[in-house]
C-alpha cells in the first residue's frame, strides 16, 4: 500500500536536504498547479486555499457516499418510533456537545428539556433555554422530512442569511458586549487564544469581512469543485473569517450541518458534533495544522480529517440502527406469546406491540390514543377498550391521563430485557 499523504509541513521537516527551502517551493508549486487538485481562488494569510485528491482523500470520500446509500435505506426502514427517538435525541446531543466545544455551560437536562419543550409545545408556551437553537434542528429535520425548506432551513445564498442564522443559533446566549456591532457582522478586530497565547487573528473590518463570506458561499455552490470538501473546506474559511466575537463555532457548525445535509442523510449530520466533540483535541489540531504557514493554504488533510469524522458518525448509526433492528425482531413474537397467556383479543395484542416498540427503541413518552386508533384503523373509542385490557391484567400504565397516553409496564418490559 502506498505511503499515506503528508502535509505540505510534514514534507518540508521531512526534507533533510540543503535545497529545503526551495524543495518546500516546488512541491507547493507542483501540488497547487496538479490536475488532480482543486483551487479555489481565495487567498489567505497563508496562501491559496487549495484540496488535492489525494488516494486517501478520494477513498474516504467513496466510502462516505457508498455507505450513506445504505443509510438512506436502513433510515427509511427503520420504525417511527426509532427514528423519533434518534432524532430528538441527536438533536438534544448536538445542542450540548456544540455548547460545549463552544464553552457554553449547559447541561443534558437542559438541552434534552429545550428538545422536549420544542417538540410538544403549544402556542404562547415560553421558549426554554436553547430552546430557538432546538427550534431550528427540528425545522431541519421537518424540511429533510418534506424535502421543503423553510426559510430559516435554506442553505444561506447572501450575508444577510448568514446573519439570520447567527441571530437563531447564537444570539440569545452571547454577552451584550460581545453582540456584532456592525452592521451585520463585527467591526473591530478578534483574536483566538490557545494554550500557547494568540493562535489566530480573524479577518478584519466587516467589508472584508462580508467579501471573504461572499467567496466562503461561492465555494458552496461552486460546480467545479466536488461538494463535500468543498462544503468541508468552507467550514475552515468561516472559522478563518471569524466574522463575530462569539457564537462562531455554533454557527460554524450548523452551517457544515446544512450543508452537509444536501448530500449525507440527516441521522449522519445531526451527529457530527457529538463525534467532533469527542474528538476535540483532533478538531482543534486540523485547523491548527491547516494555518500553519508552511502548508501554503493546502487543505487535503483537513478535509481527510473531516471525512474520518463523517465515516464515524455513520459507523455510530449503523451500530444504533443493529441493535433497534435486533431488538425489534424480538418485540412480535413476545407480544403473541404474552397475548396466548393473557388471554388478550387481537387488537389489544397489536396495541401491546406498538407500546413495546416505543418503550424499546421509541423516546418512552407513552403512545397517544389517537396514534394508536391510526395505527390499527379502528376508532378511538374502540381502542379505548382494547388499552383497558391492557391496563386492566397489568401490561400497561399510563404516562398521561390527559390526554391519554400509556406505556408498557415495568412487569412486561422486564420480560422482554429478560430475553437477553
Amino acid at each position: 500500500m502506498a505511503d499515506a499523504y503528508r502535509s505540505l509541513a510534514r514534507e518540508y521537516h521531512a526534507d533533510r536536504s540543503a535545497n529545503i527551502l526551495s524543495n518546500h517551493k516546488e512541491l507547493e508549486r507542483q501540488r497547487l498547479e496538479s490536475t488532480s487538485s482543486f483551487r479555489t481562488g481565495i487567498e489567505t494569510s497563508f496562501g491559496e486555499l487549495f484540496v488535492a485528491m489525494s488516494r486517501d482523500l478520494v477513498l474516504k470520500l467513496e466510502d462516505v457516499l457508498t455507505t450513506d446509500k445504505r443509510i438512506a435505506l436502513m433510515w427509511k426502514d427503520a420504525y417511527p418510533e426509532f427514528r423519533d427517538s434518534y432524532i430528538e435525541e441527536a438533536i438534544s446531543d448536538e445542542l450540548l456537545n456544540t455548547n460545549l466545544m463552544e464553552g457554553v455551560r449547559s447541561t443534558r437536562k437542559e438541552t434534552k428539556a429545550a428538545v422536549e419543550a420544542i417538540y410538544g409545545a403549544r402556542k404562547g408556551s415560553a421558549t426554554p433555554r436553547f430552546g430557538e437553537f432546538a427550534r431550528l434542528y427540528k425545522e431541519l429535520v421537518n424540511s429533510a422530512d418534506t424535502d421543503s425548506r423553510t426559510d430559516r432551513t435554506k442553505m444561506p445564498k447572501d450575508l444577510a442569511d448568514i446573519r439570520r442564522v447567527y441571530d437563531a443559533i447564537a444570539l440569545d446566549g452571547v454577552p451584550d458586549a460581545d453582540k456584532p456591532d456592525g452592521e451585520l457582522f463585527r467591526k473591530g478586530s478578534v483574536e483566538i487564544e490557545g494554550p500557547r497565547g494568540v493562535e489566530h487573528a480573524g479577518v478584519s473590518g466587516e467589508v472584508n469581512i462580508g467579501a471573504m463570506l461572499m467567496q466562503m458561499l461561492g465555494l458552496v455552490f461552486s460546480r467545479e469543485i466536488p461538494h463535500i470538501p468543498a462544503v468541508i473546506m468552507s467550514h475552515f474559511l468561516f472559522e478563518y473569517i471569524h466574522p463575530f466575537y462569539d457564537g462562531n463555532g455554533r454557527t460554524g457548525r450548523y452551517l457544515l450541518s446544512l450543508y452537509l445535509n444536501e448530500d449525507l442523510s440527516l441521522p449522519v449530520v445531526l451527529s457530527l458534533s457529538r463525534v467532533m466533540a469527542e474528538h476535540r483535541s483532533e478538531y482543534y489540531q486540523a485547523f491548527r495544522e491547516a494555518q500553519d504557514k508552511l502548508n501554503c493554504g493546502e487543505l487535503t488533510q483537513f478535509v481527510i480529517t473531516f471525512l474520518g469524522f463523517i465515516q464515524e458518525a455513520q459507523d455510530d448509526f449503523m451500530k444504533a440502527f443493529g441493535r433497534q433492528l435486533e431488538e425489534r425482531t424480538q418485540i412480535s413474537p413476545l407480544c403473541e406469546s404474552i397475548g396466548r397467556e393473557r388471554g388478550l383479543t387481537g387488537p389489544a395484542t397489536r396495541i401491546l406491540e406498538s407500546v413495546f416498540r416505543e418503550a424499546v427503541l421509541g423516546t418512552r413518552k407513552g403512545v397517544g390514543l389517537g396514534d394508536l386508533s391510526q395505527e390499527l384503523g379502528r376508532s378511538k373509542q374502540s381502542v379505548r377498550i382494547h388499552v383497558g385490557e391492557l391496563l386492566e391484567k397489568g401490561l400497561a400504565v399510563y404516562t398521561k391521563r390527559r390526554p391519554l397516553m400509556i406505556t408498557v409496564s415495568h412487569a412486561a418490559l422486564g420480560r422482554f430485557y429478560a430475553q437477553g
